[in-house]
């Protein structure tokens, strides 16, 4: 059952959809979910807050399907594993979020911050989930990590811009292609030195 926050976080999705940021007006997100225009600044305060909120409803929801996709499409057999198909997972689905999309073309200067200056609550949600699969790969031997924190970090940074930027790869290349790549990049930077696929990936 969809809750009053679910249906307004919604109705904010799809006005910047529509409309973008700059042009959605509290007026028409009351309207798209049924409630007054004051709850919709009690809930919010900001459009701009509405947004950010909005997105990290998104991104939940989206690792939470890339997890339950991993655990049963493809069952890990190692933490590297479990770590590299969700790496893959989240690069696929987030490089599609509608929302993702529409702040990408319509307005890019609300998510720069959380590109060059700071994390957001995104981030922050997709670096626990890493860092957990990480310390769960190098206790069983599959992943060196000597800092899984900062190698989290790092495989975020790395990650970015295959989500931002895979209109650019897929313009030229098979999207498949693009993933199976994303794959490899993660798979041997994570691998062990002793390991037959440490610096040229698992090809899968």
């Amino acid at each position: 059952m969809t809750s009053p926050d679910d249906a307004l976080l919604a109705a904010v999705r799809d006005e910047v959809l529509d409309y973008g940021v700059r042009r959605a007006t509290a007026t028409s997100i009351a309207h798209r979910a049924g409630v007054s225009r004051v709850t919709v600044h009690r809930r919010g305060g900001t459009i701009r807050q509405l947004v950010l909120d909005a997105l990290v409803a998104e991104f939940t929801g989206t690792m939470e399907d890339c997890a339950a996709r991993v655990a049963t499409e493809a069952p890990p057999r190692t933490g590297r594993d479990t770590v590299v198909e969700m790496a893959v997972a989240l690069v696929d689905a987030l490089s599609e979020a509608p929302l993702v999309g529409a702040l990408l073309k319509h307005d890019p200067d609300l998510l720069l911050p959380y590109l060059v200056d700071r994390y957001g609550r995104s981030q922050l949600l997709a670096l626990d989930a890493i860092s957990a699969a990480l310390r769960a790969g190098v206790a069983d031997g599959s992943v060196v990590a000597p800092d899984p924190d900062l190698t989290a970090r790092v495989l975020l940074q790395a990650l970015t811009p295959f989500v931002v930027g895979m209109r650019i790869l897929t313009g030229d290349h098979d999207r498949a292609h693009v993933l199976a790549e994303v794959r490899r990049l993660v798979s041997s930077y994570l691998a062990p030195a002793s390991h037959p696929e440490h610096g040229q990936g698992d090809g899968r």
